[in-house]
């Protein structure tokens, strides 16, 4: 791997049990034109995350898709136009 930087994350590319979960390595993303970028200091993973996992939630993402959607933490970027200046 080269050495831009990386987030971990809980990611499945099918659904089923807890064996389909898999830690694995993203590029950090970049916000765009009117985004911010929060880094997590903590999450949680809810209700919500295993009805995705177990491919009966009423709306379903593409897939490979990365669960843990309830967190909290700090703006670490802004994109260009945020309004008003965060940092």
């Amino acid at each position: 791997m080269s050495g831009s930087p990386t987030l971990k994350a809980i990611q499945f590319s099918e659904t089923g049990g807890p064996e389909v979960l898999h830690v694995v390595d993203l590029p950090d993303p970049t916000p765009g034109p009117g985004e911010v970028l929060v880094k997590a200091a903590a999450l949680g993973v809810g209700k919500p995350d295993v009805l995705l996992r177990t491919g009966v939630y009423k709306w379903m993402p593409d897939l490979p898709a990365v669960i843990g959607n309830e967190m909290s933490g700090y703006v670490a970027a802004v994109g260009h136009g945020v309004t008003p200046p965060i940092s």
